[in-house]
């Protein structure tokens, strides 16, 4: 694993990442998948959780290029990447997810994938939907074609450069808690979209079955529980259509369903406090995260294995792990 030590990180100006708020930010405790130097924290305003402080933009780059693979093994293709990808299920997941959406897209939609990967959900897209004019933002060029397969996909560098009310749909699953600023995405997503627009977006779910430290590291940015997304969505001036478990459910079900609907006129507004409830909630919830010595034993023993095996190897393991859950799980 990387050291603490070479990741550098930027200034700690001690406010929230969702709301800008320094009240009440409440620190539970130190990464420690990676040992970045982050710390894990919850707003006294708006009861969001987010590490912090924030790479810098040279960190950020390095963290990605340098570490990430590493870090998250399971990422790695080895020796065999027809085997790779269908172990990781990319594919079966892509059809799930359009499934929840085909059904609502207009003939010749202009469908927008925010942060593409490995191309699945826009090659299953453009095979059942042959009418779609799609586009994504994916900054990993070296592979965002691997499963696109006859799909023509327009590639830009972010959303950013898309002229306002461009889109008819946007999709963005397991990016927003990449983001260093998740609010302003979402504000992104209402300029976007056109008269009647629809966005989708899959987060994991705080609330989910998680119950080490381990879960939490550099690469998620945010923690989101629904009740957090949906304020935030309608504080970007979207009108929340859903929010909450997975429909999918199956291997998507410790995730958020968000479906947005372009709300014109209503405008970005101020993201509204928590409820002292809500608050009491999110506490609860992390106060109950163990850190013991199962905990510990468990990122030596993941180490260990990585220094002798090599990130493939390990992968590979983890990748037949998640294949046969699917399978048991799958089984009548």
């Amino acid at each position: 694993m990387p050291e603490a030590r070479r990741f550098e990180l930027g200034f700690d100006h001690g406010q929230c990442r969702f709301c800008g708020s320094s009240l009440g930010q409440r620190e539970f405790w130190t990464e420690t998948y990676a040992g970045s130097g982050q710390s894990l924290r919850r707003c006294g305003h708006c009861a969001g959780v987010y590490l912090a402080p924030d790479f810098t933009a040279d960190g950020l780059q390095r963290f990605y290029t340098e570490h990430y693979r590493r870090l998250f093994p399971a990422e790695v293709a080895w020796r065999d990447s027809a085997r790779f990808f269908a172990w990781r299920g990319d594919a079966e997941l892509a059809r799930r997810r359009l499934a929840l959406i085909a059904g609502q897209l207009p003939a010749a939609a202009r469908l927008f994938e925010m942060g593409s990967g490995f191309g699945a959900f826009l090659g299953e897209a453009a095979r059942l939907r042959a009418d779609l004019r799609l586009s994504a933002s994916e900054p990993d060029a070296s592979h965002r074609q691997r499963l696109l397969g006859s799909a023509r996909v327009a590639f830009v560098e972010g959303p950013g450069v898309l002229p306002d009310a461009s889109l008819d749909a946007l999709v963005a699953f397991h990016v927003l808690e990449h983001l260093a600023d998740p609010r302003g995405f979402l504000v992104e997503v209402a300029r976007l979209l056109a008269p009647g627009g629809l966005a989708w977006i899959e987060v994991p779910d705080l609330f989910a079955d998680w119950r080490s430290r381990n879960y939490v590291q550099p690469a998620h940015l945010s923690y989101f529980d629904a009740e957090l997304l949906a304020r935030l969505a309608r504080a970007a001036g979207l009108e929340v259509r859903y929010c909450g478990s997975h429909p999918a459910g199956g291997e998507l079900a410790e995730n958020l369903w968000l479906e947005l609907h372009a709300a014109h006129g209503s405008g970005a507004a101020p993201l509204e406090a928590a409820t002292a409830a809500r608050l009491a909630a999110i506490d609860g919830r992390l106060e109950r995260v163990a850190w013991g010595w199962r905990e510990r034993l468990k990122r030596l023993l993941k180490r260990t294995a990585l220094g002798l095996l090599g990130a493939g190897l390990v992968g590979e393991w983890q990748r037949w792990r998640q294949y046969r859950r699917r399978q048991r799980a799958e089984a009548p």
